[in-house]
This record gives C-alpha cells, sequence and structure tokens, in this order.
C-alpha cells in the first residue's frame, strides 16, 4: 500500500459522498460536547471454547443486554455494538462513570454465581470531547480518544481520560492516576486515571500517598519457560538491560538476541521497556488487552510476522462525512488498511486486507487461516474497526499475541515481553 496516494484520499471520498462546503457547515452544527464510553468483555473466547458457539453467543449476548439496560438507566444511549463490546454516549459525565461503576458491579455480581472458569470480565475508557452527534452515530475525535483509553485498560477496570477527570471534581468518586500515556495520532502524552469501585480497593484512591507507595513497590522480570513454568528472577530497581554479550542480564547462548537489545526501567512508579538493538533485533510485548494498531506496526501471530498498513488520512474522512470502510475501500479502488506477511529478511510477501468492520487470524478458522503453523491457535487474533482507528485484539490464544515495541513503551504488571528467543513477565 502506497501511502503517497492518501493527500487525495479525503477529496475522493468528499466526490463518492458529494459533500459541498454547506454540507460541512451543517455538520459542524451537530458538534457538541459529550461522554464517549467504550466497552469490551474479557474471557469470552475461552468461554466459546468450553462452552461452544451457541452458549458463547448466548452469554455474550446476555451481558451486553445487561450493560444496554445500565446505560440506558442513566440517560445513556448504546451506539453500536463492536466485537464483543459496546459503544455508548453521555451527556452527563457523572452519569457516564456511574454506569461504569455499576457495570462493573453487576458482572462481579454475576461471576460470583459462575463456577471460576466461567467468569468474565469487562475492560471500560471513557472521554470527554466535543464530536459530531448524529440521531444513529458519533463521529470525531472524542470517539478516536475513547477507544485508545479502553485499550489501556485491563479487565475489571475503568480507564478516564484526563478531560473527563477534571469534569468529576466534587462528585465524590475516587480516583488514582495511572501514569502518563502517548495515545496513537497524539502529539503529547496524556494522563489517565482508574476509577475505584471496588470497596475493598479504596486505599489506591488519588492522591500523592497512593502515587509513592505505588513507586516504592518494585517490579521484577520473571523469565518463563516453554512450558510455562517460572526460571530466574531479575529485579527491576530503576534500570535493567538486556543482552547476549552487553547489559545487565545476558543470555549468551541466544543467537537471537542483539549484542545489547533492551532496557527496562521505572519511570515516576511506571515501568517502561525500549528497544536498544537499533533495529538488529526486536523486542515484543505479549497482548493483555485491545491494542491500538498503528500505521507499521509489526505484529507476531503465531510464526507469522505482519507489518500493519492503513492509509490513515482515508479514516479521519470518517469523522468529516461518516462514510463507511466499504466507501472508503471504494473511493481508494483498494484496502484502506492491510496486514502484510513478512519472510525472513523482513520483506512483504502476501497482503491480507482489512476490508470489513471485524477480521480475524487463526490456524483453521477466521477470515484468514494458516493451516500451516502449530503455534498459531485454532482462533487466534481479530482486528476491528473503532472510529478512525483499528484495534488488534488476541482471542484466548495459546501463545499470545505480540506487538514490537515502538519507542518508550510502559508495562503492567503480568505483560510478558519477548526479547529475542526469551520471555519475561513483569512481576511486582
Amino acid at each position: 500500500m502506497d501511502n503517497t496516494q492518501s493527500g487525495t484520499v479525503v477529496t475522493k471520498l468528499l466526490e463518492l459522498a458529494r459533500v459541498d462546503a454547506g454540507y460541512l457547515k451543517e455538520i459542524e452544527k451537530l458538534r457538541r460536547t459529550t461522554a464517549v464510553m467504550f466497552t469490551d468483555i474479557q474471557g469470552s473466547t475461552a468461554y466459546f471454547e468450553r462452552h461452544g458457539d451457541a452458549a458463547g453467543l448466548l452469554m455474550v449476548h446476555q451481558c451486553n443486554e445487561a450493560l444496554r439496560r445500565v446505560v440506558l438507566s442513566h440517560e445513556g444511549r448504546v451506539i453500536k455494538t463492536i466485537g464483543d463490546g459496546l459503544m455508548a454516549a453521555f451527556t452527563e459525565c457523572g452519569q457516564s462513570v456511574q454506569a461504569a461503576v455499576e457495570m462493573q458491579i453487576s458482572l462481579a455480581q454475576l461471576n460470583a454465581l459462575r463456577p471460576e472458569s466461567d467468569r468474565v470480565a469487562i475492560r471500560i475508557g471513557l472521554h470527554y470531547d466535543t464530536g459530531i452527534v448524529r440521531t444513529d452515530d458519533i463521529f470525531g475525535d472524542v470517539v478516536n480518544v475513547g477507544s485508545r483509553v479502553e485499550s489501556v485498560a485491563a479487565p475489571g477496570q475503568i480507564v478516564i481520560s484526563d478531560t473527563l477527570f477534571e469534569q468529576l471534581k466534587g462528585l465524590g468518586f475516587q480516583t488514582r492516576e495511572l501514569g502518563r500515556f502517548l495515545l496513537k495520532g497524539k502529539a503529547h502524552e496524556r494522563n489517565l486515571y482508574e476509577v475505584i469501585w471496588r470497596a475493598d480497593d479504596t486505599a489506591g484512591s488519588h492522591d500523592d500517598q497512593a502515587n509513592q507507595n505505588s513507586a516504592k513497590a518494585g517490579f521484577k522480570l520473571q523469565l518463563i519457560g516453554g512450558d510455562g513454568s517460572v526460571g530466574n528472577e531479575y529485579p527491576v530497581q530503576e534500570s535493567l538491560t538486556i543482552g547476549r554479550t552487553k547489559g545487565d542480564v545476558t543470555f549468551t547462548t541466544d543467537p537471537s538476541l542483539a549484542p545489547l537489545n533492551a532496557r527496562v526501567f521505572v519511570e515516576k512508579g511506571q515501568l517502561y521497556v525500549e528497544d536498544l538493538s537499533g533495529g538488529v533485533e526486536s523486542v515484543f510485548v505479549k497482548l493483555a488487552g485491545s491494542y491500538t494498531l498503528q500505521n507499521d506496526d509489526i505484529v507476531l501471530l503465531g510464526q507469522q510476522v505482519f507489518r500493519f498498513r492503513e492509509v490513515a488520512e482515508a479514516m479521519s474522512a470518517i469523522t468529516r462525512v461518516g462514510a463507511s470502510l466499504a466507501a472508503i475501500s471504494s473511493a481508494l479502488q483498494g484496502p484502506v488498511a492491510e496486514m502484510l506477511r513478512l519472510d525472513e529478511s523482513g520483506q512483504g510477501k502476501d497482503s491480507f486486507p482489512v476490508h470489513e468492520s471485524e477480521v480475524q487470524f487463526g490456524r483453521t478458522q477466521g477470515t484468514y487461516s494458516f493451516g500451516e503453523d502449530k503455534l498459531m491457535s485454532r482462533l487466534h487474533a481479530r482486528i476491528l474497526q473503532r472510529g478512525e482507528d483499528f484495534v488488534l485484539e488476541d482471542m484466548g490464544s495459546t501463545n499470545g499475541t505480540f506487538v514490537r515495541v515502538r519507542g518508550k513503551t510502559s508495562l503492567q504488571a503480568g505483560t510478558a515481553v519477548l526479547v529475542g528467543g526469551k520471555l519475561l513477565r513483569v512481576a511486582r
């Protein structure tokens, strides 16, 4: 895919939709402030595996219907379902957060009645800003940032943006600061916050003491064997370097490691990793939740290595005219996005277009299957369209879905990092 064509994308789409300046002015009249919520069910794939497709679909439907009722009870509006989750909008910020809290509480109560193996969790992300609000949809950066905030959340967590956090002052919600995150498409990092909804979690509310305690907690890396067993542990005080022949930790028998490959370090109580190989080798992070794909991201699924490519300007046209993915592809006469499979030299050899709002990858199932790859699960991962973004999610695969780190990448407890041929897990 040649991104040089993207300069004419918006023009083509405007012609396709017959949009003129007067129409765009009418669109601007629909712009208003709103709180946008994204939810996503974690654990549904494992449920499908154990109980079959019919039972799995019923479970997802029942879960989303329960969430829908909570949205409506707080004067919100469900915009659409995306994969296993919902997109909703609220006019009142307090109502949006209260709805999120009730969602988590109601699901926790439901899980208490289920065997542990059948329990599911939801991730929730919320953002407050202006957007183009229609009767059947919402467009604009409020949607894009909301999606990116949700991708930061862990299962059972409510994460909100800094703009929504400011609107909650004096409303009695307990929060903690998660740190600064660089969201896709943004030039600067922004603070994100977690809403505390568990009664026994109040000690983590947002205050200076909580931040100090978090900074003192300390991290360590655990070496994970091929059978999942935990081997050596490496404490991370301030910084820890990893390589084949150089660094604080060396693995001299691993030829896939660069001499100095990676650095893991603590900054303001938050753990990060960065690639020090200079492009010779790579550092991959295993997905624990949704990940917002960026152009030229490198993705590892089983033994398959892909480069994600998109025409970003084409997706941004959605916020202007509300065009569908199919309409954009038609205007371009080609895919808006694709997964380009790479050979051993890093050159693209096969293209797998992202031509629908959801495409799936697996060994024997999905939009695209790779029957020869024994490390890929039956249904391994999927890509969903959310606003201007494409979101990558693991679907409960055995070996996980990995994304190559770009610059400074934050790590959470439980996150796995692949450095050369060594799998390391973050623990506290």
